[in-house]
């Protein structure tokens, strides 16, 4: 009696425990495996307050109906830039150094990354090759798509101006994690790729928005 009173005991206890294991597992997203929620708010930089200056675009045209993508080498690549996105890549330069009304030339470049198990497509780092080679940069794809907090604390760290070019239903989140909400920056980016968003602000001060449209290729805005 006094074993099958333990075993009864044994179940129960198990029974009742089971429904806050499955309810642990199945709220777990950010280990391996889980999902990135595409809604979710980014959380605050780390921010020490100073000067900053902020440039944020999204990477080239991408593949579309008949528009393939094509790597660095003319093969087909649904990763990569189309010909017109490696058109607006080339061009790049010449809105940066020198730079357009508005703009500044940055001293630092950010792409998302498009290496390791986190790796995003290859447009952004493949957007801002030739800018970088154009003035002996090297691109950081330190951090990829979903890291944008990560992001935002990096690029208010270091040298400024900083451009960064990033997959643009994500660059939002890097407005909200660099503390730029209240800025009048858009809440979504348009259906476009020939804009730049400059975020600045002098130290303590608010942040401020302005939109520049490139007019890189025949077709811009």
């Amino acid at each position: 009696m006094t074993a099958r009173f333990a075993r009864r005991t044994l179940l129960t206890g198990l029974a009742a425990a089971v429904p806050g294991l499955l309810a642990g597992c199945s709220s777990d997203q950010g280990g391996k495996g889980g999902k990135v929620d595409k809604n979710a708010s980014a959380a605050p930089a780390s921010d020490a307050g100073g000067d900053a200056f902020v440039m944020i675009i999204r990477h080239g045209e991408k593949p579309s109906g008949d528009q393939q993508g094509l790597d660095e080498n003319g093969g087909h690549d649904g990763k990569s830039l189309t010909a017109r996105g490696w058109s607006r890549a080339r061009a790049l330069p010449s809105l940066f150094s020198p730079p357009a009304p508005g703009l500044r030339t940055p001293a630092r470049i950010f792409a998302a990354a498009d290496q390791g198990p986190l790796a995003g497509a290859h447009r952004m780092r493949q957007t801002v090759a030739p800018l970088a080679a154009e003035l002996g940069l090297t691109v950081d794809t330190t951090h990829p798509e979903s890291q944008e907090t990560a992001l935002a604390t990096a690029v208010l760290a270091g040298a400024q101006p900083v451009l960064i070019c990033w997959e643009h239903s994500r660059i939002p989140r890097i407005v909200e994690a660099l503390g730029a909400t209240g800025s009048g920056a858009p809440a979504t980016w348009p259906d476009r790729f020939d804009l730049v968003w400059v975020l600045s602000r002098t130290a303590g001060g608010p942040w401020a928005f302005q939109e520049v449209r490139e007019h890189l290729l025949n077709g811009d805005g």
